[in-house]
């Protein structure tokens, strides 16, 4: 019978959720250096390169064990909502260059500052995921933080309208905004995850 190493599967774990980490970083200074894009869109692509990497040698190795730190299903969903939660984070950076956003919008900046601290949520909930109380704690983090997004949210998308704008600015800024606010109610989705597997597990 061969058994998993809890600790191997806890260190990958670590390293998805690193990557949100790093791939929120990326975006919230794509946002904020427009000049530096092409730079850190190979950066972008890197982190999610490492991480679909790193999903699929988890999802290797569980499955050709008998024993594993957690229920398996639960494994590979947290697998995949981690990698996957990158992957978003890189279509969202993606498509921001691809609309030629040559320019910051406070807006922007400060929804994907609220990712890099969400992304921080999740990866403080792996390294404690064997402790559901913290969870409970980080869970209220996460809440406030996307109250916060979606007031930004709404604040610039009303903004964006106001006056006699250019509708193909309007078009652009609305899609980012969408694209980062998606993001946050994933990084929400992934925190409940987390939260719902941490209970389950103790």
């Amino acid at each position: 019978m061969r058994h998993a190493r809890p600790r191997h599967f806890y260190e990958v774990f670590a390293d998805l959720a690193r990557g949100t980490s790093d791939a929120a970083r990326i975006l919230h200074r794509m946002l904020a250096e427009p000049d530096a894009v092409t730079l850190l869109m190979a950066e972008m692509t890197e982190v999610e390169r490492t991480s679909t990497a790193a999903r699929h040698e988890l999802v290797t190795e569980i499955d050709a064990v008998t024993v594993t730190p957690l229920d398996r299903e639960d494994v590979h969903e947290v697998a995949l909502g981690l990698a996957g939660l990158v992957s978003l984070l890189h279509q969202t950076a993606r498509r921001a260059q691809d609309l030629g956003v040559t320019r910051t919008r406070e807006p922007a900046r400060k929804l994907a500052e609220l990712l890099v601290s969400a992304t921080g949520c999740i990866e403080k909930s792996v390294a404690e995921i064997r402790r559901p109380g913290v969870l409970v704690e980080v869970r209220v983090e996460m809440e406030r933080i996307c109250e916060e997004g979606i007031a930004v949210y709404d604040q610039a998308s009303t903004a964006l309208f106001a006056g006699a704008p250019d509708p193909m600015e309007v078009l652009r800024w609305k899609e980012v905004y969408d694209a980062l606010e998606h993001a946050l109610t994933q990084s929400r989705g992934v925190q409940n995850m987390l939260s719902s597997i941490s209970l389950e597990n103790r």
